[in-house]
């Protein structure tokens, strides 16, 4: 996921150097490549593991964490429009977007569902042992909203309408279903210490949901007036999709700050407890929910046709990339060192 928010986030920044688009589909690649690669890889283990795709669906340590491959398949779709696009591609990508599109739609509102009846009906967790990850399998369904606003640039009107009310039906069940889960996840804050310091990079996770919705609601109303009719919904007196896009944007930047502030909090508890920290696989927590940010601030920016705030987000674009460059590191070292991903050192086992 972190690999392929980075790529689209370096396609959309504002303000670009030569050559910054082809970085991006370098990125975009490596995320292709590890992405078949993981399923190859998975696939293995649930072939040669008997049981264990059932089992990974109820295991505490994997459950919550199965909604990570939607997003990532939904993060390939957006990059695929993006890159061929501006590859040249015809408009057989268009067809072929869609119909991902619309099959990525259906499949991931049963898993939003199923997963969740699952999880309440195999699980038993106090509020102390709550995380962000509780709302990982909604995410599939958050990140619906900034997909159908970036490809709906090249839809025309008639399959766009339906893809337009797709993306922020999805994005409104997403938020809503979250909402409930920010509640619990600030209880246990007050109620509980915070999380041991190696995994705190994990709360970033509560970064994400506000930060892609507030970049879902801007980037679907800034596409409302080239796919909506102007008596959108019967309006007969005003042209519908300027008030939508205005509507749209100004509930994107009410949002935008929370992310923001989840940001602060756990950037906060990272710096204190960083002299005791260790390598675990929710550093990666510093790079996906902080994408949904940049693209928050990239959407808001270019809304408001705000010059700071474009040149704010482009400087977090940069500091993405380091940070996807210092965990891929921290993480190739800890693999090479043995700390995960060895025998007896699985740490969701």
């Amino acid at each position: 996921m972190a690999t392929g928010s980075l790529a689209n986030v370096i396609y959309q920044t504002p303000y670009k150097f030569q050559g910054l688009v082809t970085v991006g589909k370098v990125i975009f690649i490596i995320d292709l490549i590890m992405f078949l690669s993981f399923v190859a890889l998975i696939t293995r283990r649930f072939i040669v593991a008997r049981g264990s795709f059932r089992h990974s669906f109820i295991h505490y340590g994997e459950a919550f964490f199965v909604g990570t491959f939607w997003v990532s398949v939904s993060l390939i779709i957006q990059g695929a429009d993006s890159y061929g696009h501006y590859a040249g591609c015809g408009p057989w990508l268009d067809t072929a977007v869609k119909i991902c599109f619309w099959v990525y739609c259906g499949l991931t509102l049963l898993f939003a569902i199923f997963q969740y009846d699952l999880l309440f009906v195999t699980q038993r967790i106090s509020i102390q042992g709550m995380t962000p990850a509780w709302i990982l399998p909604m995410y599939p369904l958050i990140v619906a909203g900034p997909l159908a606003g970036e490809i709906l640039q090249h839809q025309p009107p008639q399959p766009g309408i339906p893809i337009f009310v797709a993306g922020v039906t999805f994005q409104g069940l997403g938020w809503m279903v979250t909402i409930f889960l920010y509640a619990i996840w600030v209880i246990r804050l007050f109620s509980a210490d915070l999380p041991a310091p190696s995994l705190r990079p994990g709360m970033y996770v509560a970064v994400g949901p506000t930060a892609y919705t507030a970049a879902g609601l801007v980037s679907l109303s800034q596409r409302a007036t080239s796919i909506l009719p102007v008596g959108f919904l019967g309006v007969k007196t005003v042209s519908a999709p300027e008030v939508l896009r205005v509507i749209g944007s100004i509930a994107g930047v009410f949002l935008w700050l929370l992310a923001f502030w989840y940001c602060a909090i756990t950037t906060i508890s990272v710096f204190n407890g960083i002299k005791t920290m260790s390598f675990t696989l929710t550093w990666w927590g510093f790079v996906f929910p902080n994408a949904g940010l940049a693209l928050a601030t990239t959407a808001v920016g270019k809304a408001l046709d705000s010059p700071g705030i474009k040149w704010v987000s482009t400087a977090m674009t940069a500091i993405l990339f380091v940070l996807w460059l210092f965990v891929a590191f921290a993480h190739a070292r800890a693999v090479w060192k043995g700390q995960i991903l060895w025998e007896g050192r699985d740490e969701d086992a």
